[in-house]
């Protein structure tokens, strides 16, 4: 258990970071890292990769609101487009986490290790977004964020990855992008990881200490680092080049991609 421990502090140390610095929850990390503790355990596939998916989720609401706060007080988070997502995010997020109980792991694990592969690539390659040439409207970004709210929660993240990109695309400024993709978090990570719990409780073989599927010793010891990590990641990403920032983005991926491919 102390080994544990000293995993989720280290992990909530990078995952906070990364928050702060790409408005990203880090669950494409803490997933891969609760799976092969759980799986190390003894924990059936079939438990290990919901009760991942749920922990990273709970996480995320502590990682995103510290966060996003920290780009709100810099003036780097648009509200308007925050709202305008979140109505889409509510509806999405809600029904992620069904599609993640009745699937096959093996498929699930493929699913991953495609998705963290094609992310990875788009920012090696660095292909440029297209700009919109007029803002789109309030629907466009209600329907956006049922989408991003309904992925995220298959894949256990905070839904930076899609709606920071998509953010740019509306013609929003990088930091910008980045806070409000980081608040956008916190709804995706409420809802879903509410579901987990749900869906969770009364199943049969799950360790001790778990509400529903969510490990509450992942959830404490990667949040005690995280929250104030993110801090930290939100004052870096206002001093480093978008470029250098973007390099990272791509190369954490890779071992994250690969873990996924191999299992």
């Amino acid at each position: 258990m102390i080994v544990e421990f000293l995993i989720f502090g280290l992990v909530g140390i990078v995952t906070g970071t990364m928050a702060g610095l790409f408005g990203v929850g880090g669950g494409l990390i803490i997933v891969p890292v609760m799976h092969f503790i759980l799986t190390s355990n003894g924990l059936a596939e079939s438990l290990a990769i919901p009760l991942s998916i749920g922990t990273a989720l709970a996480c995320i609401i502590v990682t995103s609101s510290s966060a996003a706060y920290s780009h709100y007080k810099k003036d780097s988070l648009s509200i308007k487009r925050f709202s305008q997502l979140t109505v889409g995010i509510l509806i999405g997020a809600g029904f992620g986490s069904s599609f993640v109980i009745s699937v096959d792991s093996e498929i699930l694990k493929t699913m991953l290790a495609i998705f963290v592969s094609i992310m990875a690539a788009r920012l090696f390659i660095n292909i440029k977004m297209p700009k919109a040439s007029k803002e789109p409207n309030f629907l466009f970004f209600n329907i956006s964020g049922g989408v991003i709210g309904y992925l995220s929660s298959i894949f256990g993240i905070g839904g930076g990855r899609f709606s920071v990109p998509l953010l740019k695309i509306s013609g929003m400024e990088m930091k910008k992008a980045v806070g409000t993709g980081a608040a956008c978090a916190f709804p995706i990570a409420v809802l879903s990881s509410t579901s987990y719990l749900l869906l969770g409780l009364n199943i049969e073989g799950l360790p001790d200490y778990t509400i529903g599927f969510i490990y509450l010793p992942g959830v404490f010891g990667i949040v005690i680092f995280s929250f104030f990590f993110a801090k930290v990641g939100a004052q870096l990403a206002h001093k480093l080049n978008d470029k250098f920032l973007q390099f990272i983005f791509a190369a954490h991926l890779v071992p994250v991609a690969i873990y996924w491919f191999l299992k």
